[in-house]
């Protein structure tokens, strides 16, 4: 049984607003951790683009998407030290590891199994959609946006995407930063973070909107955007995190002991 505080309906606007003040407090820390993951990204991107496979980019990058929560444990630990009124500095990321690290590696090999999933969905579709379609980014821009076998694997591919980010966000909003603060299990911290959803669709709904908007916001700016998007919707998720206060009951701590 976990308990859970009712939010306001404008609380993601207002984690954001928070988000963004950690960001500042920290942004040496913030921006450069944000910059190590723009630079993975930019690697992959252009590791793709030299194999002439450019329009795979964009499923890679939503890849990324799925398991960016996973990702920024780092910068959960950061505005967990700036709570406790601690400098923000690249020492609070690695000198404290986090107790719970097995339970957040089983949470996070969930989400790396939703990313696979996703993969092999993906080339299953080019494969039955559109084989022997150039994967070069201007050939395949214009048979997606000329060809009904393209316009089919856009919308198909939205659809499944958005159904597994989907699933990821439930299961993951707020697990994370709670396994990094509670003494807890990845079945409790999941289990709260499916409730915060179900409990509060709206403001979920409106949150998950937010970050899927921002991502692709940073993203369309060569990926450098996401150097300042990461670890600000990373910051704001830790806040939404202490906004719903999650509590276990007894029995869940105990089960975590």
């Amino acid at each position: 049984m976990i308990t859970l505080q009712k939010v306001r309906r404008d609380a993601p606007w207002m984690w954001l607003k928070a988000g963004w003040a950690d960001m500042m407090r920290a942004r040496r820390v913030s921006l450069s951790y944000g910059l190590i993951f723009v630079g993975i990204g930019a690697l992959i991107t252009g590791g793709l683009w030299a194999l002439n496979l450019g329009a795979v980019a964009p499923v890679a990058l939503s890849g990324f998407a799925l398991i960016a929560p996973a990702l920024a444990i780092g910068i959960y630990q950061v505005s967990r030290a700036i709570e406790r009124g601690e400098a923000p500095r690249f020492r609070v990321i690695i000198s404290r590891f986090p107790d719970r690290i097995t339970q957040i590696a089983f949470l996070s090999l969930l989400l790396l199994l939703l990313l696979m999933a996703w993969l092999e969905i993906a080339q299953f579709m080019f494969v039955i959609i559109a084989p022997g379609t150039p994967l070069s980014p201007g050939p395949f821009l214009e048979f997606s946006l000329s060809e009904p076998a393209g316009m089919t694997l856009l919308v198909l591919g939205t659809l499944v995407g958005s159904l597994l980010a989907g699933i990821a966000f439930a299961i993951s909003a707020i697990a994370f930063p709670m396994l990094i603060d509670q003494d807890v299990d990845a079945v409790t911290a999941l289990v709260a973070s499916v409730t915060a959803v179900r409990r509060q669709p709206f403001v979920m709904f409106t949150w998950a909107w937010l970050i899927g908007f921002m991502t692709v916001a940073g993203t369309a700016f060569f990926l450098i955007g996401l150097a300042l998007v990461f670890p600000w919707l990373a910051h704001a998720s830790w806040h939404a995190y202490k906004d719903f206060a999650p509590s276990p009951s007894a029995s869940s701590a105990a089960s975590a002991g």
